[in-house]
């Protein structure tokens, strides 16, 4: 069992926001200087109709939408304090339909966007140093349920930005100086479907526009202790069952389902990257699957419009480590894989329409990429092990109509 990280105190020390709405354009300044701690903790003997918690934190949130008018989203956000999200559930005997624990922790989030006209602005978000953001799941149950979920999500700057029968042209700016950890932990006797995951993520932006014109330019910096996402299961007996960690110290994710798609972005990740997923079965009757994933940097675009344009700086300093760990005894098929990249960037244009890719990639890797993949087990009916270990990798892809 991973142990718990316990806060000291909760507290809101000072809280400045600002939000106004004039001309068509949303101006926010958030800082938040007091810890942020969301804890649950469910207890019980048995439930035959199921067992569920929940547990969110969130240290700054801001949405700005609008329709039929363009847009000018300014934000800036500030976290100099905790944000820690924990659930707890344990069932002594069965719990029936099912048996859920969620838990997420978000440092700096904002959306924006509209519809049917333009979405213009720029965002900085930013977690300043000897602060971290955390989620922590953990599940004991003792009897058997249907189907079992333990997740944790860890985000510390996320921003969205989000057109429709428009354009996107904006700038983010994210620097994270603090620690981003999911932990899941997992005890359970029997379970017919089961699913445990963790997924941590320093700094992310994700723009999502739909019949829309795409031009963005990210920096991001992840200069914080670590991103850790861990996941440690052992189950007696079941059927389906996957663990899977997930480790993300920048990502970037462009979606654009028409017209052009365009991306500058500067990426920086100097500290480790780790990513365990470590999975214990007695026997099952279906897959069994320990999956970890885990990369520094990572751009992406992806449009199915004519056009798509790249220039993608990347520098990784830290070490990306990535561990996959299937240990089993009697069962169907096993499955062990183990990810680590440094530095990932791609970008895909039109598949129909005679479409055009021009990019430009430089990439640092100057840590280490470690993966380690160990599969164990008795009499089953198939196993795998998958163990892939990359510096640097870049993917730009366009097929012509008939192609």
């Amino acid at each position: 069992m991973l142990a718990a990280i316990l806060l000291c105190a909760v507290a809101t020390d000072a809280i400045a926001s600002r939000a106004s709405a004039q001309d068509n354009q949303s101006i926010v300044n958030q800082v938040q200087l007091g810890d942020v701690f969301a804890q649950q903790t469910l207890t019980v003997d048995e439930a035959p109709n199921g067992t569920s918690a929940a547990s969110t934190a969130v240290g700054n949130s801001a949405t700005a939408v609008g329709s039929g008018s363009a847009m000018n989203y300014q934000g800036v956000q500030e976290l100099n304090a905790e944000v820690h999200g924990k659930s707890n559930l344990s069932v002594a005997g069965d719990s029936g339909t099912g048996l859920y624990v969620t838990t997420s922790a978000t440092g700096n989030t904002a959306t924006a966007g509209t519809c049917c006209a333009a979405t213009t602005g720029a965002s900085s978000q930013t977690i300043d140093a000897y602060h971290g953001v955390t989620a922590e799941s953990y599940a004991y149950m003792g009897g058997s349920a249907a189907t079992v979920s333990v997740d944790s999500t860890a985000i510390g700057n996320t921003q969205g930005w989000e057109a429709v029968n428009g354009s996107v042209a904006t700038s983010t700016t994210q620097t994270h100086y603090g620690t981003t950890d999911a932990e899941t932990a997992a005890n359970i006797a029997s379970a017919g479907e089961a699913s445990y995951s963790a997924t941590a993520v320093a700094n992310n932006v994700t723009t999502d526009a739909t019949a829309s014109s795409v031009d963005q330019t990210v920096n991001q910096t992840a200069d914080g202790y670590a991103t850790l996402a861990n996941v440690t299961v052992n189950q007696g007996d079941g059927a389906d069952s996957t663990a899977a960690a997930t480790a993300t110290a920048n990502n970037i994710n462009v979606v654009n389902d028409s017209y052009s798609a365009a991306l500058t972005s500067d990426q920086l990740s100097t500290k480790a990257v780790n990513a365990n997923a470590s999975l214990t079965l007695d026997n099952w009757s279906g897959s069994a699957v320990a999956s970890a994933y885990g990369v520094a940097n990572s751009a992406i675009v992806s449009s199915s419009g004519p056009y798509t344009a790249m220039s993608s700086d990347q520098t990784n300093l830290g070490a990306v480590t990535v561990t996959a760990n299937l240990n089993g005894g009697a069962g169907g098929d096993a499955l062990g894989s183990a990810t680590g990249v440094g530095n990932a960037v791609s970008g895909y244009a039109c598949v129909t329409c005679n479409g055009v890719v021009r990019a430009s990639s430089t990439q640092a890797n100057g840590g280490g990429v470690s993966t380690t993949t160990t599969v164990t087990g008795g009499s089953v009916n198939s196993a795998t092990g998958i163990s892939t270990a990359i510096g640097n990798t870049a993917s730009f892809m366009v097929q012509k109509s008939g192609g």
